[in-house]
């Protein structure tokens, strides 16, 4: 009995210890656990969707740095494909004049010809005649032949020209790829009229021509007109924005502080008496930097212009600018982080027209536009689609 008691007694702490191990894990820590799932679940979602964003902004970025390629690619092509045109139409040229040369040069070979056998058939002539005849003719016929000069025609006009020389295709590129670098830069610009009531700008605020040309039978102010400013201002970074100029035979662009829309004009004469403005005195409008004006134009359809002021005299100067051709179409790009003002010749594939250097631009700068007195419109242009 004794050992029973004992062993029932000894047997105990076994059942409890295999009781214990089948007790339920404490409430909170469950939760705990679950909570941490939970959070690794969601966690994992933001991740599967930050995959899914950057999926589809890589992909929308492949596609957009495709269309730049192409249209890059495709300027590059259409740019290379305009060269080749003109060195062939220029070889062509050549061609053409040379054979006209030649042409010419064989029509006086026959003439020589001509006079040659004309020349042999009278002394054939004279060989046959009596003696008496030949000493009365002979002498005229004689006479002719010491007198008579050929002259070697000319074989290849135009010597100088006997090697053909490639063009500077890698110059051409840089500076086609300096205008769409400046390209990539593209602001929407808007016309601003102000109070200036000598010009008519449409309703989208693109186009801008003098009022004289648009409204002749409305009464309009005297007052010269000084152009109007673009929108937005500028007062850090790159911009860059084109205007049509095609139909107009005078103009003036580029950049304004803003704060004078009207010209300095000159305020008095060598005596110091002031004077007063002559609206037709339009020579005495001064576009220089020092006024807030950085500009170039153009008058009487040829002469093209950018105002400074004399680094010695301190005067103001006007210096023509030497073109190959009329522009049609002016790209303005402003690199404020540059310090420069850069005007393109779009019509001829980007060549640099001018370039202002301006290490003090005010802190807030406008386009400007000017038709001067011209009829027909200049028109801001939009980016390419």
């Amino acid at each position: 009995m004794g050992f029973s008691c004992m062993a029932s007694k000894g047997s105990s702490p076994t059942k409890h210890t295999a009781y214990s191990a089948t007790i339920p894990l404490p409430q909170g820590k469950v939760q705990a656990a679950m909570q941490e799932e939970r959070a690794n679940q969601k966690r994992y979602d933001e991740w599967e969707d930050d995959l899914r964003k950057e999926r589809t902004f890589r992909k929308c970025k492949v596609s957009s740095d495709e269309d730049r390629v192409q249209m890059e690619f495709k300027g590059l092509q259409e740019f290379l494909d305009s060269k080749e045109k003109n060195e062939l139409q220029k070889l062509k040229q050549e061609e053409e004049d040379i054979m006209n040369s030649l042409a010419r040069s064989q029509r006086k070979l026959v003439k020589q010809r001509r006079s040659v056998r004309a020349l042999i058939s009278a002394l054939e002539h004279q060989l046959q005649c009596p003696a008496m005849e030949m000493l009365q003719g002979g002498n005229s016929v004689l006479t002719r032949s010491q007198t008579l000069r050929l002259k070697r025609p000319d074989m290849v006009p135009g010597k100088q020209r006997m090697i053909f020389r490639t063009p500077d295709l890698k110059g051409m590129l840089q500076v086609f790829q300096g205008l769409m670098d400046a390209q990539k830069y593209w602001v929407h610009v808007t016309l601003y009229q102000g109070h200036n009531k000598n010009v008519v700008i449409n309703e989208d605020k693109k186009e801008i021509q003098h009022g004289n040309g648009f409204r002749r039978n409305l009464q309009i102010s005297e007052t010269y007109d000084f152009g109007v400013l673009g929108y937005p201002p500028f007062y850090s970074g790159k911009h860059y924005w084109e205007v049509d100029v095609s139909r107009n035979d005078a103009w003036l662009l580029g950049l304004n502080d803003g704060e004078r829309a009207q010209p300095q004009l000159c305020a008095g004469n060598e005596n110091g008496i002031k004077v007063q403005y002559n609206p037709d005195a339009k020579q005495h409008v001064n576009y220089q930097p020092k006024y807030g004006y950085w500009v170039i134009g153009m008058k009487n359809g040829s002469v093209y212009n950018a105002f400074q002021e004399c680094s010695v005299t301190h005067n103001a100067s006007v210096l023509v600018l030497s073109l190959t051709g009329r522009p049609s179409r002016i790209g303005v790009f402003l690199d404020r982080e540059a310090c420069t003002l850069s005007f393109y010749d779009v019509s001829n594939h980007g060549v640099l027209i001018y370039r202002f250097y301006e290490p003090s631009f005010p802190d807030e700068v406008y386009p400007y536009f000017n038709p001067m007195s011209c009829s027909e419109p200049m028109t801001v242009c939009g980016p390419p689609s």
